[in-house]
């Protein structure tokens, strides 16, 4: 009887390993990951992604960290105390080192409209900032608009008179004829309008530029290789909601964000200023390498910080980027414009 037992037992713990193998991923434990982020609306998707159990759907278990400084945002990244973070192209591109690197592998969103120059009303066109007071925060998206802006008239940040300061301390300098114009974005643009300053450029006209993206650490993705895909398919999933369901969204979004946004149509200001991407919008970003594309906006951004010495080792965008998670075709099409040019 108690051989019999044994086998009895033997036989129904057989039994259950073959039903915990059949199910497969639900008895592994889910990658955990830390993301950085700042207080921005395009940033808010990732919150209807946690709130509505995308992540969790993917096998992710993610933490949203905030931290609004982009530099110490990277200085947690570079010493493991984030996995990865949300930032836009060009500060990207300044913070990226051949001993700590990470790859961006997911577009976001792109300012269309939500960051601009402001002037005092005698000020009619960027071509009259020639030898004016800009008020400006340095080294930051906002110097990078200016100095594209200024690039497209002719014109660079030698010929203007650049102001330190915050975006949000722009409205309260140009009402205080303490400058004469001003970089920055909203709810601050806005806000410089309503107090009687001209809008004079946006980055309504500049497409592209302006973009947010995701990045993981090399050893992060290597190590989880289900990570990228994991946080694509859940932001995908977000936007999704977001368009079937905008007030929902738009709620879950100001609650999780805060900040400056303290109620959803904050965010729905905001979000006017902005273009939030989806799997498509992502497909045409990564693909090739034409104005307007990541790699188009990485490039220049590269270029752009290491004429002004903010960049000392500049790395190349095809090192930054990672399309194979939105875009696979492009990673062969990228490689073959790179092919061509080298040829050259």
């Amino acid at each position: 009887m108690k051989i019999r037992s044994v086998r009895v037992l033997m036989v129904l713990g057989f039994v259950l390993l073959l039903l915990l193998s059949a199910q497969g991923g639900t008895a592994q434990s889910p990658v955990k990951l830390k993301l950085g982020y700042s207080v921005w609306v395009g940033y808010g998707p990732l919150f209807i992604a946690r709130d509505k159990g995308y992540f969790t759907e993917q096998g992710l278990d993610v933490e949203l960290v905030k931290v609004e400084d982009p530099k110490d945002r990277f200085t947690a990244l570079a010493g493991n105390q984030l996995d990865g973070l949300v930032t836009t192209l060009d500060t990207m591109a300044q913070y990226w080192k051949a001993e700590s690197p990470f790859k961006a592998f997911l577009g976001l969103d792109e300012s269309s409209g939500g960051d601009g120059i402001v002037a005092n009303p005698s000020i009619n066109s960027v071509k009259d900032l020639k030898g004016k007071q800009i008020g400006v925060n340095v080294g930051s998206v906002s110097q990078f608009f200016l100095e594209y802006v200024l690039e497209q008239n002719g014109m660079s940040g030698d010929d203007v008179k650049l102001v330190k300061m915050k975006q949000g301390d722009v409205p309260a300098a140009l009402a205080a004829n303490r400058i004469d114009a001003g970089v920055t974005w909203e709810p601050h643009l806005s806000k410089s309008v309503k107090n009687g300053a001209k809008l004079i450029a946006s980055s309504k006209e500049t497409p592209g530029l302006i973009m947010d993206i995701m990045l993981l650490r090399n050893d992060v993705m290597k190590a989880n290789p289900t990570a990228a895909p994991g946080l694509v398919a859940a932001w995908n999933k977000a936007i999704e909601y977001w368009k079937s369901n905008p007030d929902d969204a738009d709620s879950i979004m100001q609650k999780g964000l805060g900040g400056f946004y303290e109620t959803p149509d904050d965010i729905k200001a905001d979000l006017a200023g902005a273009t939030l991407f989806d799997a498509e919008r992502n497909k045409q970003v990564f693909t090739g390498t034409d104005k307007g594309s990541a790699y188009a906006t990485l490039k220049f951004a590269i270029d752009f910080y290491s004429k002004l010495g903010i960049i000392t080792t500049p790395g190349k965008p095809e090192d930054m980027l990672d399309s194979s998670f939105v875009a696979p075709e492009s990673m062969a099409t990228m490689a073959a414009t790179m092919s061509a040019t080298s040829a050259k």
